[in-house]
């Protein structure tokens, strides 16, 4: 154990400053055992601070202390055990006149009280209502900077210390004021580097488990503690009163610092900073003050945090949509790597850098500020090979770690090396060149010792004076960020080769299955019309009409019949019931009264209208072969209505008339489509009755599928078309730059695709709002494609942008309504998705030949 005030600082890393065997004066320190609770150890100034005549190691603690008072600690060591932590008791009645505020935790096997004189109640009221402002103050604060600028004004306002300021570690624990709020008669260290050794590794870890830190005085006088014989060393790393090292003492008062506070800063369980009070003369706070500035302590911890991954998730939200953007074509290359080598330049925006690499099937390909010497070229592979082979490996000062590399400076300081492969093979290098900093240290870095009576001494500094110095063959730092971007990179680029070619076979093997589908209902739908057709033709021509006559009527119900089938391909707008039942039913007309139709005007969407119609059709086909409709007498009445008391629409079909029907044993394509096509498809009911007078079928289809209309209103706000572009207006667009904003990979290749079959050669797709808006500051489009809709934002910003500037817009969206356009763009032309690729051509030529009007 180190003798206060006779350490040898030359082995100031090794001091055990967790076990110094005294405290501070402010207050006294009892340990006691945890079964029996008697005293093990006791401060010399106990007695006289609690107002006992005597209290010595080897009695029992009830003999000193009230039964009350020591039923309160009883139950406040329960709450550290629990917690782990130490446990606070305030206003503690231990003898008339003397209350404490008192302290509990175990330590090994002891249990160890601190006391400390109370403080009054109105302090720590005044204390506490500034708590919840300061809190609240802070609570919303996105911005670091200003965030720790706030902290310590807050700080100063409530402990009216002389100076506060906020000290963040640097990965090699150097650190810096980043934050402070001072007396104004004070020189400034806001911006001042503070070296390494100004806190040793073993005081970091004291910190790091012990969140605060007090020096009322000091130049104190230190406390020893007397001990039952053969006691081992109490560790005092959780104590209140704790003596600090003599080293710190004496660095303290050499900066003419009377007392100081240190708040630590926790960050995911490592040490990140702290909040460092200094007063230049003895101050001293209440237990009870120092528990709400620890609370305080652990909030902006929390908001650290907070901001820390807030940083880090958008950080990955914009790399992986410029890793999408940069991997968009690679679904169609061949050759990855000759993919990678010409897209090289399109990487740089993932992490800042002066220039980029790629080492890749033992070639080099490089843009920018990067080596041009074979020699150079192979070291630096071998050396990838070595520090980066399965993970991201950087330097800020590769020279330092490798003596040829500064024949790179000042070009190039230094690398960050991102493994491609999942074997030590390919690499990505990213460089930066020599930035010369001057940095303003409090003092020099490096310690210098002297003579004195235990050997070779460090000597602390006398002053915070400043201590310049110039910092050379060195890089901007690589940032947390950048790591995590180069990490999602790395990830990206190693998968992308193996998900390529399990994507090939996946998709060839959807393919079949969509093929064979396809080929299926091909089949049954050409067999159905045939059917129809045959059925039409097979009907013999009724007296006194002509041939002429019956083959213009045939002809018409023909054209009927692909009108019916083309409101299905139409269907996903949505569109009124009456015309798709005339136009799927008119050919069956044989007489007037043949089919009648009864119901209100009703809107279906664009999934009721196309389910529905694929149904009607198998009804009607049916019909024509084997029911009502097959016969001259023959009748179909088909009626709909608003049913309230299930609240869904209703449509019955009724045969009447025709030959007698039954159920079939044999379920065919077209049965099982009426059968299970409403429920499954849009969660209703049909019902099928085989009545004696012909089929009876009830549809229930829920009310959010159709709405009535009224006959003054438009049909559901639809999307209007573009007239047909003039001939004059053609080969405008091949001349132009486009741009198309659209976060749908497959969606985004057709639409390149069809602009490149009609000659534009001048095409960049983005993905989302942030590369729009780059994309647009390097080089304005003659004309846009937005997609409304980009995943959790609109293209709504770029359309402004893009409308400042004068450049013709067309909105691209998947809705049936004009419900998403934007507020201030109801001009601008709209088509839906998925695109009708020719039908975007000529809209765009439209808007062009408009524009150079």
């Amino acid at each position: 154990m180190v003798k206060f005030g006779q350490a040898d600082l030359t082995s100031c890393d090794k001091e055990p400053i967790h076990i110094p065997g005294s405290i501070q004066p402010h207050g006294c320190l009892i340990s006691c055992d945890l079964e029996h609770f008697t005293v093990r150890r006791v401060s010399t100034n106990a007695a006289d601070m609690l107002g006992l005549s005597v209290i010595e190691p080897g009695s029992a603690l009830s003999d000193h202390l009230p039964g009350e008072t020591l039923h309160e600690i009883r139950n406040a060591l329960t709450n550290s055990l629990s917690l782990k932590r130490p446990s606070y008791l305030f206003n503690v009645f231990f003898s008339p006149q003397r209350n404490f505020d008192v302290s509990v935790h175990v330590s090994g096997r002891e249990v160890v009280i601190e006391c400390e004189p109370a403080g009054s109640p109105e302090t720590s009221q005044r204390v506490i209502s500034q708590l919840r402002m300061m809190l609240d103050r802070i609570r919303d604060i996105a911005d670091m900077d200003r965030l720790f600028d706030t902290v310590v004004k807050l700080m100063r306002g409530l402990l009216h210390y002389d100076r506060i300021m906020v000290y963040r570690f640097d990965p090699d624990w150097s650190g810096k004021v980043v934050a402070e709020a001072r007396s104004p008669v004070l020189e400034s260290f806001l911006g001042q580097h503070f070296p390494s050794a100004d806190i040793p590794a073993q005081a970091r870890d004291l910190y790091r488990r012990a969140l605060i830190r007090v020096i009322g005085d000091a130049s104190y006088t230190p406390v020893t503690l007397e001990e039952v014989p053969g006691a081992e060393p109490l560790d005092m790393s959780l104590s209140q009163l704790r003596s600090v090292s003599p080293i710190h003492c004496e660095y303290l008062t050499n900066m003419g610092v009377g007392a100081s506070m240190s708040i630590s800063l926790i960050v995911d369980g490592e040490l990140w900073g702290m909040i460092a009070c200094h007063n230049y003369s003895p101050k001293n706070l209440t237990l009870a003050e120092r528990v709400i500035v620890k609370m305080f302590g652990e909030f902006l911890a929390l908001r650290i945090v907070v901001l820390l991954r807030t940083s880090r998730l958008l950080v990955t939200q914009r790399t992986h949509t410029l890793i999408e953007n940069f991997l968009r074509d690679s679904v169609s290359m061949s050759n990855m790597p000759s993919y990678l080598r010409s897209r090289i330049a399109d990487l740089e925006p993932l992490v800042p850098c002066d220039g980029i690499g790629l080492w890749i099937d033992q070639d080099w390909t490089s843009h920018g500020l990067t080596p041009n010497k074979p020699e150079i070229v192979a070291e630096l592979a071998r050396a990838a090979g070595t520090l980066a082979a399965h993970q991201v490996w950087h330097t800020t000062h590769l020279c330092e770690t490798f003596e040829w590399a500064r024949d790179l400076l000042p070009d190039i300081a230094g690398v960050l090396v991102i493994p491609i492969s999942p074997q030590p093979a390919d690499y990505l290098f990213l460089f930066r060149k020599e930035i010369i900093q001057t940095l303003n240290w409090g003092g020099d870095p490096n310690k210098t010792y002297k003579s004195g009576p235990h050997g070779p001494r460090l000597t602390p500094r006398t002053s915070f004076a400043i201590w310049k110095e110039q910092v050379q063959e060195r890089a901007y730092p690589w940032t947390a960020n950048d790591l995590e971007a180069a990490s999602l990179l790395r990830s990206a680029l190693i998968e992308v080769m193996g998900a390529y070619h399990q994507q090939q076979l996946k998709e060839r093997a959807e393919a079949d299955v969509r093929q064979r589908m396809l080929n299926e209902e091909l089949s049954h739908r050409v067999k159905n019309i045939l059917a129809v057709v045959q059925s039409l033709m097979a009907r013999p021509v009724p007296e006194g009409r002509s041939a002429q006559k019956h083959f213009q009527i045939l002809k018409a119900r023909v054209n009927a019949l692909a009108q019916a089938h083309d409101q299905v391909v139409r269907a996903d707008g949505g569109g009124l019931l009456r015309p798709l039942l005339e136009a799927e039913l008119e050919p069956y007309r044989l007489e007037a009264d043949t089919i009648q139709l009864s119901g209100p005007d009703i809107w279906l969407t664009g999934r009721a209208l196309s389910v529905s119609a694929l149904v009607i059709h198998e009804l009607a086909t049916n019909a024509a072969k084997y029911g009502s409709l097959s016969r001259r007498e023959g009748k179909l009445h088909v009626q709909w209505w608003f049913d309230e008391d299930s609240q869904n629409w209703v449509l019955t079909w009724q045969e009447s008339g025709g030959p007698s029907v039954k159920a079939s044993t044999r379920k065919g394509f077209g049965s099982v489509l009426v059968d299970r096509a409403i429920p499954h498809e849009l969660g209703g009911k049909t019902t099928k009755d085989f009545r004696t007078n012909g089929l009876f079928i009830r549809f229930d289809l829920p009310r959010r599928h159709a709405a009535l209309v009224t006959h003054e209103e438009s049909p559901m706000n639809t999307i209007t078309e573009i007239p047909t572009v003039n001939t004059q207006n053609k080969g405008l667009l091949a001349q132009a730059s486009v741009l198309v904003v659209e976060d749908q990979l497959l969606i985004a290749m057709d639409i390149e695709q069809a602009l490149a079959e009609n000659g534009v050669t001048q095409v960049q797709t983005v993905a989302s709002v942030y590369e729009g808006i780059q994309a647009i500051t390097q080089r304005v489009p003659d004309i846009a494609l937005l997609d409304l809709n980009l995943g959790d934002e609109t293209s709504a910003d770029i359309a402004a942008l893009l409308r400042k500037k004068k450049v013709p817009i067309l909105f691209a969206t998947g809705y049936a309504d004009r419900s998403m356009i934007p507020a201030g763009f109801e001009d601008v032309p709209v088509i839906r998705k998925p695109y009708v690729t020719q039908s975007v051509i000529r809209k765009m030529e439209k808007l062009l030949g408009a524009s150079d009007a």
